[in-house]
């Protein structure tokens, strides 16, 4: 079975690459968003939502998920899940200055979702991370 890939503006970013082998991969996830913690969008494949706007809400909730993970004690933050009757949004820290966005729907498999969005976390830092340096 091929999975059909959201419909959303293409930037040709190479991280778009990387957020489409993930939705093939991860049975369930709807879209995925990879975005500077300054809620600039970088790369999207999402179903009918503005990558603009998403980077801006994923950046305030990013904001007050430090705060939270301060309350657990030390460490930085590496994810917020968020669980609605239609499904999840979860947000990852990628690297220092970007964030992860990944939309499900409410059957997916979030132990498999995790093992695999961490390490596509991993190959994103190195594409978000020069982008603080321009």
């Amino acid at each position: 079975m091929t999975a059909t890939l959201p419909t959303s503006a293409t930037t040709g970013h190479p991280a778009e690459a990387v957020l489409a082998a993930l939705l093939h991969r991860v049975t369930g996830v709807r879209g995925a968003l990879v975005a500077s913690v300054d809620g600039r969008p970088v790369a999207s494949v999402l179903p009918s939502h503005d990558p603009g706007s998403t980077a801006a809400i994923v950046a305030a909730s990013l904001g007050l998920g430090a705060r939270l993970a301060d309350l657990a004690g030390e460490g930085r933050l590496q994810e917020i899940v968020v669980r609605s009757a239609s499904g999840y949004v979860v947000i990852y820290a990628v690297g220092e200055r970007g964030v992860l966005t990944v939309l499900t729907n409410a059957a997916a498999n979030l132990a498999l979702l995790h093992l695999e969005a961490r390490q596509v976390c991993t190959d994103l830092a190195t594409l978000v991370e020069p982008l603080d340096r321009t």
